[in-house]
């Protein structure tokens, strides 16, 4: 059986900024984290009211995401995501970005599935 609180988080006062230590939210802005609705993994940009604005790790279109489906993904020391980050810069050094996005791709993925 699960146990559910009934109190409700404190609400931040509107005048408030993100970047104000007594925000709510305000420990996951710059953070990365994994979006369990989407299941994709971005940096947390900014908080507006109840949700929070992700971007890909390689930049592009932010996206929305409710707080209680966020998990803040622990940097890991794996060979194999070292690997892929090295190939990954190789790309792009060389002026490939469709092959660096690939690498992201298969990075996540990798995250995904072997480090839950």
């Amino acid at each position: 059986m699960a146990i559910r609180h009934s109190q409700a988080l404190p609400q931040a006062p509107e005048n408030r900024k993100p970047d104000d230590p007594g925000h709510i939210g305000h420990h996951l802005v710059g953070r990365v984290v994994h979006d369990s609705d989407t299941g994709r993994i971005g940096k947390v940009m900014d908080k507006v009211g109840p949700r929070y604005q992700l971007r890909r790790l390689d930049g592009g279109r932010e996206w929305e995401a409710k707080g209680d489906s966020l998990e803040v993904v622990i940097p890991l020391r794996c060979k194999y995501i070292a690997r892929l980050k090295a190939e990954r810069r190789k790309a792009l050094e060389a002026g490939h970005p469709d092959a660096a996005h690939r690498f992201t791709v298969a990075m996540c993925r990798h995250l995904r599935v072997m480090h839950p």
